[in-house]
């Protein structure tokens, strides 16, 4: 089967719409992206259909989703700190919460994070406090249509960590405006940095006046025209952050972006109105090289919020619920013992597999050699019985005073060339009894002695040899002695 590619899907909610970016990853770089937007404003209710049937077409509840907040939903403040640890500026921003909005600690949801280190040992950080509510609406919205955020991201620092990687954004002084559906947000970046931070709520409608900057139906201050209540809203940004910085200096270059809207137009009226060059922005980052970008272009926070969860973030700011990510961590923690179980059972029926075939195997060879042992046991105990006869038979041989060992011994005894034997009697209790032929008497006489003389031992019972008769005969015209021989076994001798 193959292997699934991973997906990441940002979903940006705002006042009056919301937006669903969905990238493919391959290679830790997007290789394709797709972008839905869908606007409201919505009846009660009817932003969560909207939004669960955005997320059953475009498919992405298996994807890791990162929810990205809109600026003017939550409070930031630029602080500096004389500390350079993250721990004592967390402890530091918590304690002066309550000084920047006006609610009691509990009910905020606080991060923050270091933008910048200071040579004196001080740091400048970035802190967002947002309301509990301002938090927990889009997370339910998300959760009741079956998928749970793995970050809460603000739009602040997604804005600034993609600006970090774009060769323009991050030198010199840049304004970027963000448009999105229910509002604007306004960031200074000094050298990538973000020095100044504004959210606005407006119900302009930016895309039909991105067609027709002259003719918006915004119910802002300045109502005449949407490029004019924008223009208003700029001047005066722009105008705090001069009144802010150190140096009284304002932006070099300010930046439109939207991304479902051509900004052209509307850059060319703000820039009459203003005074000032504005210019839509075209966003670029190594990490998008390979990437084909619709004609609207990507949304810069979604770039943001890609950066922040492949581990390339320099702002990060996550606004997920305490609770929610102990929730998370006690879920990994349950899969992972989950995983680890069921890992444990397979090798446990593994080896239950393994121990079966090799006993099932054992049985076999037994059985086999069983049937083999039943075809040979006859044939075997034949040769065992042999084996046994061949055994008795040996110690006989070996055994000393044998009939062989006497018969040797006799004819040892017996005078080379001289005479032979005619015939021989042995009989077990009684003796030894020799016929034969010799040349001459003496030959026979000299054999008797020659048997007494080999009277050792077990044959000790030679000594009683002696001649019986020797009598003169012809045999082939030739003169020879016939005689007899007894070798007779005493009672001692039976008895030993």
């Amino acid at each position: 089967m193959a292997r699934k590619i991973p997906q990441i899907s940002v979903i940006q909610v705002a006042a009056s719409g919301m937006t669903v970016t969905r990238f493919t990853m391959g290679a830790k770089k997007p290789s394709d992206m797709v972008s839905r937007r869908i606007a409201g404003p919505w009846e009660e209710g009817a932003a969560e259909e909207a939004l669960c049937d955005l997320i059953q077409e475009m498919q992405i509840k298996e994807d890791r989703i990162i929810l990205v907040l809109p600026r003017q939903d939550v409070t930031t403040r630029l602080l500096t700190f004389p500390s350079q640890n993250a721990e004592e500026v967390a402890g530091m921003v918590r304690f002066s919460a309550e000084e920047y909005v006006p609610y009691a600690l509990d009910e905020l949801i606080v991060d923050q994070c270091i933008v910048q280190k200071l040579g004196s040992g001080e740091s400048e950080v970035l802190a967002a406090l947002a309301h509990q509510d301002a938090v927990h609406k889009p997370l339910r919205l998300l959760q009741e249509c079956g998928i749970t955020p793995e970050k809460i991201l603000l739009s602040t620092a997604c804005i600034a960590t993609a600006a970090m990687t774009d060769p323009v954004l991050s030198t010199g002084r840049h304004a970027i405006v963000s448009l999105i559906d229910g509002g604007m947000e306004i960031l200074v970046l000094q050298e990538g940095i973000p020095v100044f931070s504004r959210g606005i709520i407006s119900s302009q409608d930016w895309e039909a006046a991105a067609l027709d900057p002259d003719a918006g139906t915004g119910g802002g201050l300045i109502v005449d025209s949407a490029a004019e209540e924008l223009a208003g809203e700029m001047r005066n940004s722009l105008a705090a952050y001069r009144r802010e910085s150190t140096d009284g200096m304002g932006v070099d270059e300010v930046h439109l972006a939207c991304s479902y809207a051509d900004l052209t137009l509307l850059c060319q009226s703000l820039s009459e109105s203003m005074n000032r060059e504005c210019k839509p922005l075209h966003f670029s980052s190594p990490i998008l090289d390979e990437l084909s970008l619709p004609e609207s272009g990507l949304s810069i926070s979604a770039a943001g919020a890609l950066l922040n969860l492949t581990g390339r973030e320099q702002f990060n700011i996550n606004l997920l619920p305490e609770s929610e990510s102990e929730a998370r961590r006690i879920e990994a923690i349950k899969k992972r013992l989950l995983q680890g179980c069921v890992f444990g059972l397979l090798i446990l029926l593994a080896l239950g597999g393994w121990y079966y075939q090799a006993k099932s195997q054992r049985l076999t060879l037994i059985r086999e050699l069983q049937q083999r042992i039943a075809r040979i046991e006859p044939n075997a105990r034949g040769i065992t019985e042999k084996r046994e006869a061949l055994n008795i038979l040996n110690r006989q041989v070996d055994r000393k005073g044998s009939i062989l060992e006497q018969l040797a011994t006799l004819v040892e005894a017996a005078p080379q060339d001289r005479l032979n034997f005619a015939r021989l009697s042995l009989r077990k209790d009684e003796g030894i009894e020799l016929w034969g032929r010799a040349r001459e008497v003496n030959d026979v006489s000299d054999f008797a002695q020659n048997i007494r003389n080999k009277a050792e031992g077990h044959l000790q019972f030679f000594s009683q040899a002696r001649s019986l008769y020797e009598q003169q005969t012809q045999e082939r015209d030739k003169i020879v002695f016939s005689y007899q021989i007894e070798v007779r076994i005493q009672e001692e001798d039976n008895v030993e």
